[in-house]
């Protein structure tokens, strides 16, 4: 499916970045001193990272690197990373905790991520608020850069009932934005729906109206702006985006959707609405 969809400058930059971010993350071995026990287990990872992630390979000579080196948080992340990403939560954390425990900057925001993808947000929450707490913490973007974490801790406060959190945090990223160049394409969307969910409609509706300025093709949005325009009294603008948004969603115009961080929907669920509106 094609995107149009206007990406900030340093989601652009980041990208490029994560192509090369796993041999960047663990340095170049040349700076580490010959016959030390870093520069061994350094190289054993470049090794691993030649091997399909995963692999039988692979794993075996990360843990040849935390064998040579107990103090190498990178090679921690990169054995977890395959079992996060099968849904072998417990597996994986466990091998993660270590990477956090020896270096919080690097992989606190990571292990949220994955809290966030199984429905821990208090624990991601936690995990965000200790990155955050550091001295030295940056921005940071969800993997494939769509989403500012700052805002998934947000909507972390939104799952756990503190909407006054949630909006504050997510407005806050907003405005400190140098301009609208730097929004990302859910931002407006997920600040608008905590709106929503606030019952404050007139702030929800313009800044929904914002996100699908930047990001037209995503359905969600519509579904949103559909319950806003029927919390408003409008039904026919109701009718208008619910009829939009089931568009998008089944491809009869360009526009897609799951998009797991902000409150996603179904087409069942919009289509559910579009019986709902025409009998009210």
């Amino acid at each position: 499916m094609q995107l149009f969809i206007k990406i900030r400058p340093y989601v652009l930059t980041c990208f490029f970045i994560l192509i090369g971010l796993r041999v960047v993350a663990q340095r170049d071995c040349l700076t580490y001193e010959e016959n030390t026990k870093e520069r061994s287990a350094c190289e054993v990872g470049l090794e691993a990272i030649k091997y399909k992630q995963g692999s039988r390979q692979s794993q075996l000579l990360f843990d040849k690197a935390i064998q040579l080196n107990p103090d190498y948080a990178w090679a921690y992340y990169e054995k977890s990373v395959p079992y996060l990403k099968r849904g072998m939560l417990g597996e994986g954390m466990k091998i993660l905790n270590k990477a956090v425990e020896l270096d919080p900057l690097s992989y606190l925001t990571y292990r949220a991520y994955w809290y966030f993808q199984h429905k821990s947000y208090l624990q991601a929450k936690q995990d965000l608020e200790k990155f955050y707490a550091l001295e030295d913490a940056y921005p940071k973007n969800t993997p494939g850069g769509a989403l500012d974490m700052k805002i998934v801790l947000g909507i972390n406060y939104a799952h756990l009932g503190d909407l006054e959190r949630a909006i504050s945090i997510v407005k806050g990223v907003i405005d400190a934005y140098d301009s609208e160049d730097y929004l990302g394409p859910y931002d407006n969307h997920t600040l608008g729906v905590l709106y929503l969910q606030a019952k404050d409609y007139e702030n929800a509706l313009e800044t929904l109206m914002k996100s699908i300025e930047r990001n037209e093709q995503f359905a969600d949005t519509y579904y949103y702006l559909a319950i806003v325009s029927e919390q408003l009294g409008d039904k026919n603008k109701a009718i208008e985006f619910i009829n939009e948004a089931i568009l998008r969603y089944t491809g009869e115009k360009p526009g897609y959707t799951d998009y797991p961080f902000c409150f996603p929907v179904s087409i069942e669920i919009a289509k559910a609405k579009k019986v709902e509106l025409a009998n009210l």
